[in-house]
């Protein structure tokens, strides 16, 4: 199982916009082959600070959806709506 984090410090005027199109991320990717989760987390101390907390069955499925058309498209979007770029870590499962 691979796991990744992907954290998106959000501007805050883009808090609003920017949840419409992880809605539309989360529930074309949750469809894929392979996802074995994706979902999306706000911080308890930085309302601006989201997390997506992904789940996939093999690097294969992961780097599939890295091509993925939704991916390809909205993930730029929401890079531009951050005030940092987003920091990703990867991991595999060991227990």
């Amino acid at each position: 199982m691979i796991r990744v984090v992907a954290k998106f410090q959000l501007k805050p005027e883009e808090k609003l916009p920017a949840r419409a199109l992880f809605e539309e991320l989360i529930a074309a990717t949750r469809k894929e082959y392979g996802c074995a989760g994706y979902d999306l987390a706000q911080s308890t101390e930085d309302e601006n600070l989201l997390v997506v907390l992904e789940s996939w069955e093999s690097q294969e499925a992961l780097d599939v959806h890295g091509k993925s058309e939704h991916f390809t498209r909205i993930v730029p979007q929401l890079v531009e709506m951050c005030q940092n770029p987003p920091m990703i870590d990867s991991f595999i499962q060991i227990i």
